[in-house]
């Protein structure tokens, strides 16, 4: 994307499904230049800026009504539908989330799916979705360059997120774990003094991971790029969402789980930011997803096997 260092180096993809292009991000996508660097005896240093207080970051906007495909004129959905499909920004290499079939191009998880209710909502089809492959490290800029009409892709709200885009309600809670060498001596969370433990650079994982005791937080722009760190002993582990994690783990049995997890991580959908009707729309959808028992098929569907039963969060709203 201009104007942003480095930027991030797409590459195009085209789907089989229906009739739209898919842009997928290369995964050696560059950390973002504004990562701060290290600090030495001679770096002159501010304190912190507060973190804003929004309330309850994964509370937002009640729907006002079912979300269907007869919409407003000049609401955001009435754009999108003149479009003909709803931009998604997914992860490319997330396994049961969101990640490419390399036989097809098709995107396919728990997160594209969720995504693709939306369209089913709007459009009366779920294939009229174009996926657009970001960074994780990239999901904030994606929506505010108007890239992207949503992003899904296990996000964290967060008050400081909130201050440049939108959230839907919380639809995944999350623990987030850490993830280490099976012969790493560590064997719980608060055995990690002195290790270096990657996450997704900007992400709540990587806050949380560099405020434990001795730990060092080693931000990647990708998560598939923790994971090479990790086997090639860059790093002491990795840390994000149980959900992302165990299809890391299912990927190479050298690797196990530290015991006890760091947070609860809530999901919510990514939207534009003053897009009031948008975030009402896709909050109803959210919300036909959990009373239908849409909610539970998905998760038996993708992620069942992998962790313990789970039912979908109940919703909070502002307003």
């Amino acid at each position: 994307m201009a104007g942003r260092g480095a930027g991030v180096r797409r590459s195009a993809l085209v789907a089989s499904s229906l009739v739209i292009g898919v842009a997928v991000a290369c995964v050696s996508a560059d950390v973002p230049e504004s990562l701060p660097g290290p600090t030495s005896t001679t770096t002159t240093t501010t304190a912190p800026t507060p973190a804003p207080d929004c309330g309850d970051p994964a509370a937002s906007l009640r729907p006002t009504g079912p979300a269907t495909s007869a919409v407003a004129p000049g609401s955001t959905m009435a754009a999108i539908q003149a479009r003909g499909f709803v931009r998604v920004g997914v992860d490319t290499a997330t396994l049961r989330l969101s990640t490419v079939v390399p036989a097809t191009g098709q995107f396919e998880g728990f997160d594209v799916d969720i995504a693709r209710e939306v369209a089913r909502a709007l459009f009366g089809d779920p294939a009229r979705v174009a996926f657009v492959g970001i960074p994780s490290s990239d999901r904030v800029q994606a929506l505010v360059d108007g890239e992207v009409d949503m992003v899904a892709d296990v996000f964290t709200p967060t008050c400081v997120r909130r201050e440049q885009i939108d959230f839907s309600t919380n639809y995944f809670t999350s623990q987030q774990l850490v993830l280490v060498r099976d012969d790493d001596p560590a064997r719980t969370v608060a055995d990690l003094a002195d290790h270096r433990i990657c996450a997704s650079a900007g992400s709540t994982t990587l806050a949380n991971v560099s405020e434990l005791p001795g730990v060092e937080g080693v931000p990647a722009a990708e998560r598939a790029d923790c994971l090479v760190k990790l086997q090639q002993g860059d790093v002491d582990g990795m840390s994000t969402n149980d959900t992302i994690l165990v299809g890391f783990a299912a990927q190479d049995p050298n690797l196990r789980f530290l015991e006890g997890s760091i947070s609860d991580e809530p999901t919510a959908i990514g939207l534009p930011l003053g897009a009031t009707d948008w975030v009402r729309y896709v909050n109803a959808v959210l919300d036909d997803v959990r009373t239908s028992g849409r909610w539970d098929q998905l998760y038996a569907e993708w992620l069942a096997d992998l962790l313990p039963p789970k039912s979908p969060p109940p919703p909070a709203y502002v307003d």
